[in-house]
């Protein structure tokens, strides 16, 4: 596994990380996301890609905050201290909720860490404000300031770059799987 490369989708019970992943390999049809918030108890790995060097995996993580449980976030724990080539967590934000204090807290744990992250805002078809640019606009706000004063991974390969995807409505998956690519090597810039 030592070639592989790998991302992690992280967010709240609600964020929709499963559904987002069924968007965005539609064909891997054991991905089977849940009504229910909080389905996810464990991480789930998906495998991309089948030439040398350039295999991905995908990691579902249980979502935090809300319904989650010790044990699922000493998982998360073991896995981001442990996993081999993470090169981003995408920090999944469901944009009719947006920030939450569990958000700032995973965050600043992944900074710890040194792990890179992105923001992505899902649901953004059902967002309440109606207006796609307010809800661009508070997250790019979270993410600066989440950013401000950090030092490290955070700052050395990111520029607050914001995504938001609708898993109903494909708004945002080319641009987040683009993204995924390129923060792997898998594409040239």
């Amino acid at each position: 596994m030592a070639n592989h490369k790998q991302v992690a989708f992280a967010g709240r019970t609600n964020a929709g990380k499963s559904s987002l992943l069924k968007a965005l390999i539609p064909e891997m049809k054991i991905i089977k996301p849940s009504k229910k918030p909080g389905f996810t108890r464990k991480i789930y790995f998906y495998g991309v890609g089948s030439k040398p060097g350039r295999e991905l995996i995908l990691s579902d993580l249980p979502g935090y905050g809300y319904g989650s449980t010790t044990e699922q976030g000493d998982v998360i724990l073991e896995y981001l201290r442990t996993a081999a080539n993470l090169k981003m967590v995408y920090i999944l934000m469901d944009s009719r909720v947006l920030e939450m204090p569990s958000d700032k807290q995973v965050i600043a744990l992944l900074d710890t860490y040194g792990i890179p992250w992105q923001i992505v805002g899902t649901k953004f078809d059902r967002a309440r404000s109606g207006d796609p640019a307010h809800v661009l606009d508070l997250l790019m706000r979270f993410s600066k300031a989440s950013r401000k004063g950090v030092m490290g991974a955070s700052e050395q390969y990111y520029k607050d770059e914001i995504i938001v995807t609708s898993d109903k409505t494909m708004v945002g998956v080319n641009e987040l799987k683009w993204s995924i690519m390129r923060h792997c090597g898998l594409v040239s810039e």
